[in-house]
């Protein structure tokens, strides 16, 4: 079984690569970083410093991780086209995709997670991982207010390496073919008529760490600015990538996009709270049918 690891990245601390490429050797065999930024994005430059280049590669030979560097020679036209561009490249000779951007760190047991995958039949598709959110003071948008502190249980957080795979219209909108016929892996709560592959919880110790809320304030500024031109793009053309057609950005640092309504953010975290408690009474449950199966095999 070989996974691969789909990083899209630009103009990140040295520091906080080698602690992302540190954590993709707790799961996978296989690097994939894109480079990059997109038009519409303050201060964009096709290729970071080659310092965040270096440092990649230099982590990924010292954890024993085959790595692949994509440099660009244009910006990207969004972050939909990015992805879409990582993911296909991060399934080419592989089983299992492990979506993650730079700010991740994953937590893992090696071994018992990757044994729980390769034990996973052809029906699944999708494998649940917990998502926590560290709190922290750099809030980018509204989102990022929702999520500081929180705890998510069984976040989509490996794909199978399916042909088509892609993110469509939303950067968070991932989608594949299935036996010919394209499925969503990760969707949502948005209409639709596709079906949907329903992420199936890992048992085996699986964390992201997401440090979003503790990048630096010129990132989280840049990102806000980002995240307001991006509501523009969304209301002209219903999608995010930058096209033929649309006004050039014009920068907005200081209003928060993506603002929740005080009641729906308090129901945000206690929906968390409820779906923790349950991935961890699931996780139990199943650790304890294991050891149920593994003694009445040893009783036969």
């Amino acid at each position: 079984m070989k996974i691969s690891a789909a990083m899209v990245w630009w103009n990140e601390r040295p520091e906080d690569l080698e602690a992302c490429v540190r954590g993709v050797a707790k799961i996978a065999d296989r690097l994939v970083a894109v480079d990059g930024a997109y038009t519409r994005y303050p201060g964009a430059t096709i290729r970071s410093p080659l310092e965040q280049i270096e440092t990649i590669r230099r982590v990924a030979a010292e954890v024993g991780l085959e790595a692949e560097i994509v440099e660009p020679t244009q910006l990207w036209v969004g972050e939909v086209a990015k992805r879409s561009f990582t993911y296909a490249r991060a399934a080419k000779g592989s089983d299992w995709i492990a979506v993650l951007d730079a700010d991740w760190i994953i937590h893992a047991d090696r071994a018992a997670a990757r044994a729980e995958i390769e034990a996973f039949g052809p029906e699944v598709d999708v494998v649940g991982v917990d998502l926590w959110t560290p709190p922290g003071d750099h809030i980018a948008t509204g989102w990022h207010q929702v999520v500081g502190g929180m705890r998510q249980s069984n976040y989509p957080g490996l794909f199978r390496a399916l042909p088509g795979i892609r993110a469509e219209r939303l950067h968070w909108l991932i989608s594949a073919l299935k036996n010919g016929e394209r499925v969503w892996l990760h969707h949502g709560d948005e209409p639709t008529s596709r079906s949907t592959r329903p992420a199936i919880p890992l048992t085996a110790h699986y964390e992201i760490e997401h440090r979003t809320l503790h990048r630096t304030e010129e990132q989280v500024l840049a990102s806000r600015a980002f995240c307001n031109d991006r509501v523009i793009v969304m209301e002209m053309t219903n999608q995010e990538d930058d096209g033929p057609g649309l006004p050039a950005p014009v920068f907005d640092y200081v209003t928060i996009p993506y603002v929740i309504p005080d009641p729906d953010r308090a129901a945000a975290r206690a929906e968390s709270r409820r779906l923790a408690r349950k991935g961890e009474r699931d996780r139990a449950a199943a650790r304890a049918e294991e050891r149920r199966r593994a003694r009445k095999g040893r009783s036969t």
